[in-house]
């Protein structure tokens, strides 16, 4: 366990060297420019910050709900029902009228009331809150884990546009670099011409010698032009990623240290702080909540109500109309033919998939460190090789050079060298950007750079 630690310890202190050597202070500069302006980005976090009003509203479902409303009904016709008042008392009341002697029993007619109610008004308000419901309870806490989710999200977008970032920035490096080597290498040919120009004017070498020297300034040129395009898209690409114009001008960092180089043995590194196994953490929390929230249809849900308004034909706002009314309502769902009970057993296999995802992403996370750190190395010693063919081949030409204009070598082997020494100088300026980018993808990997 303490060798873990240490191994740990070691990637976590190899992570933090990387960020400070590879991002010095204006790539750093353009990683917060990148990640506050970036447009894809800032759509990413609309859908945190629609995560959070979410969380709201399942807050709010706690507090009583209040609800006013007002009814007032006009009616004609429709369904009624008959009340045959006068032929079950009109007999009765005449024969009372006959008994007494009097007429204080008058007569009366059939009714017909109508069911739609004609001229009536209710306008209430209506009170509601939850007593009892656990589902509210695991309602928010699935709703507080989204956010995490989408947090994590955000982090996974933003983690790879820092690695977009810096590659775009070390492949214009890269490609400013080639263009400045085409440049040093037509001063070289271009010099080289006007020698031979010279050696022509003067009867000492042929016309030959000329037309080879300009079919050489020709070809550097035309590799320059080629130099100079790359350079344009690499700066409009690196622009893009910052919510730039495309021809802004980018600050060169020519304090770039070499990567750091190291034995070591990553295969113990710990991959949970990366963001993509974060967010299947995260959903497997949502998945068990919600297998909470399926099995509350064990328990009852109890709602207490209370209604205070006025009713009755026409709108008098008086004490005959005046009514209050107040209770519990109880919901319980006994048998639904098991579809709780399977739906249940559906959510605890999402579990079960979800479980089995992280482990296998988990691996996936280990290998891509191991390989990223292998190539990684692999491309510092092609960067180490690369220096010493540069050293030879700046060495070799500056030899040639010395011995043609002497006399003593010919122009082929001129320009051999010369093709030997811009090739070697373009293959370590490859070399370098392929352990820049080596470095940043392993930080990547590795989800060391700090994102706060």
């Amino acid at each position: 366990m303490k060798k873990k630690r240490n191994v740990l310890l070691f990637l976590l202190l190899l992570g933090t060297f990387l960020s400070r050597s590879i991002a010095q202070r204006p790539l750093d500069q353009y990683i917060k420019r990148g990640l506050d302006s970036n447009l894809a980005l800032r759509q990413q976090s609309f859908d945190l910050q629609k995560a959070r009003l979410d969380l709201d509203r399942a807050r709010a479902l706690f507090y009583p709900q209040v609800q006013v409303s007002a009814q007032y009904t006009l009616a004609d016709g429709g369904r009624a029902i008959d009340v045959p008042l006068a032929d079950l008392l009109n007999n009765v009341y005449s024969t009372l009228n006959q008994l007494t002697s009097s007429s204080k029993f008058p007569q009366v007619h059939n009714q017909s009331i109508q069911f739609l109610p004609n001229n009536f008004n209710d306008s209430k308000i209506e009170v509601s809150v939850p007593v009892y419901n656990p589902a509210l309870g695991y309602n928010k806490k699935i709703k507080a884990e989204m956010i995490n989710r989408q947090q994590e999200e955000l982090n996974l977008y933003k983690r790879d546009l820092v690695f977009n970032i810096k590659q775009a920035y070390f492949q214009y490096q890269q490609s400013s670099c080639a263009l400045a080597i085409y440049k040093n290498a037509l001063e070289v040919v271009s010099e080289n011409l006007r020698y031979n120009d010279k050696l022509v004017k003067h009867n000492v070498a042929t016309r030959e010698v000329a037309l080879k020297a300009q079919a050489e300034v020709s070809k550097v040129q035309a590799s320059m032009a080629e130099a100079a395009a790359g350079e344009k898209n690499a700066r409009a690409y690196f622009n893009f990623l910052l919510n730039e114009p495309f021809e802004t001008a980018i600050l060169i960092d020519s304090s770039l240290a070499e990567p750091f180089s190291a034995s070591i043995d990553v295969s113990g590194h710990l991959v949970e702080n990366r963001e993509e196994l974060k967010e299947l953490e995260s959903l497997r929390k949502v998945l068990e909540t919600n297998l909470q929230l399926d099995n509350t249809y064990k328990l009852p849900v109890v709602n207490g109500f209370y209604n205070i308004g006025f009713q009755g034909y026409g709108y008098h706002f008086n004490a005959s109309q005046f009514y209050q009314l107040g209770g519990l309502s109880l919901e319980w769902d006994l048998f639904k033919g098991k579809d709780n009970k399977l739906k249940a057993r559906q959510a605890q296999l999402d579990i079960d998939a979800v479980k089995n995802q992280y482990e296998d992403a988990a691996q996936q996370a280990l290998l891509q460190v191991t390989t990223t750190f292998n190539q990684y190395q692999s491309a510092i010693a092609a960067m180490n090789a690369s220096s010493d063919e540069l050293a030879s081949s700046n060495e070799a030409f500056r030899l040639t050079q010395s011995r043609y204009l002497q006399g003593e070598a010919l122009q082929i082997e001129l320009i051999d060298a010369r093709t030997q020494m811009t090739n070697a100088q373009i293959n370590n300026s490859l070399a370098k950007l392929a352990v820049l980018v080596k470095a940043a993808q392993l930080e990547r990997m590795m989800a060391t750079y700090p994102l706060q």
